[in-house]
């Protein structure tokens, strides 16, 4: 049986998708961008990460576009007249299209969720390292280790999924099955690792923020903002359950292969624009004012801000605030010092050297 039809296949729904969500994309990274430089703590690794991502967001938007103008994607298969043979054998200048769109979709996929990955991980390196030689800092190094082998075992596997015989990944889908690895059993192991990856790194920040010597309202108010991450998962999940259906009816006679690319293209770049957007959100203490949620940020960084010098330590059990004595940042200009809370203050971390630096 073939994949049910659905708004994702529909031409309307693939060009907005492919205008739409990467313009969100590089707005969130804008955005971003210009916080760190408007707060004046200079744009650091986890920032410039999320650049590329969305630069390669927009290339599969483009890429998502241009293939329903030229009609390889969100349209039926056309067959040629008198064509009886295996409809899988069929070789025409929109299978070729199709396959070229899917090919530059695969090797920029791993890259964007690769990138988009590393930045929570170093935005958490930022937030929780003290120490380089912590418990902490191990664990999330080492993640950014695995995570970068990840992307680049998979971006090489797919550059060579038919070795050297690269008319193949756009030719027929017999020309896969014969000259190919089992391209689409693969796509589905990295959409689980993908997935298993991304929970893991949205759980990272509980057991560190639950250590804080903070009232449990307030831990939860921070686990909370950290959770924001969580649509990412979502996003991840929602390709992974297409993804397996796709495998299924991949190499299915009744199955349109243009519609099946197109589902498997268009659920990629959902994922990969949310990625980016829920990499972005913490950062956003600017959008969150914009979204009305200023006291609730506030309240999560005052009492990360708190919870570093009530303790005396960091997550690491390095010494912090309480150690160096250091004076807190002055409220933001413009503002009554009334107006804050005793302890709210800007998203800090600790520098190794003891130093304090606006997240």
């Amino acid at each position: 049986m073939g994949l049910a039809h659905g708004y994702y296949q529909q031409p309307g729904h693939v060009v907005a998708a492919g205008v739409v969500l990467p313009l969100l994309a590089v707005v969130a990274v804008g955005l971003r961008l210009w916080t760190r430089l408007k707060q004046g703590q200079g744009v650091r690794a986890d920032d410039w990460l999320v650049l590329p991502a969305a630069l390669l967001t927009v290339g599969q938007g483009i890429n998502l576009v241009v293939g329903v103008a030229l009609g390889s994607l969100a349209a039926p298969l056309v067959i040629p007249p008198g064509f009886e043979a295996n409809p899988l054998a069929i070789r025409t200048p929109q299978v070729v299209a199709m396959g070229k769109a899917e090919f530059f979709f695969e090797l920029t996929l791993p890259l964007v969720l690769g990138f988009v990955k590393l930045s929570f991980l170093l935005f958490y390196v930022r937030i929780f390292v003290v120490s380089r030689a912590g418990a902490v800092s191990l664990l999330l190094h080492g993640l950014v280790a695995v995570v970068s082998l990840w992307m680049l075992a998979c971006f090489l596997a797919l550059l060579f999924e038919c070795r050297l015989r690269f008319w193949a990944a756009w030719g027929s889908a017999l020309d896969i099955v014969q000259n190919c690895d089992d391209t689409f059993a693969f796509v589905y192991a990295v959409c689980l690792s993908d997935f298993i990856v991304d929970v893991l790194i949205i759980l990272i920040p509980i057991p560190l923020v639950w250590r804080l010597k903070v009232s449990r309202r307030k831990k939860l108010a921070m686990i909370a903002v950290f959770l924001l991450g969580a649509v990412a998962v979502a996003a991840s999940l929602t390709r992974l359950i297409i993804t397996l259906q796709l495998v299924y009816s991949a190499f299915d006679p009744s199955s349109d292969e243009i519609l099946v690319v197109t589902t498997y293209m268009y659920w990629g770049v959902v994922e990969c624009a949310v990625g980016i957007l829920a990499a972005c959100l913490p950062s956003l203490s600017l959008l969150a004012r914009l979204l009305s949620f200023e006291s609730a940020w506030q309240s999560f960084v005052s009492v990360f801000s708190s919870g570093h010098s009530r303790t005396g330590s960091a997550v690491d059990g390095s010494r912090t605030d309480a150690a160096t004595g250091e004076v807190p940042s002055p409220p933001a200009r413009g503002r009554k010092r009334s107006d804050w809370s005793d302890d709210v203050f800007p998203l800090t971390d600790v520098s190794p050297s003891g130093t304090r630096e606006t997240v």
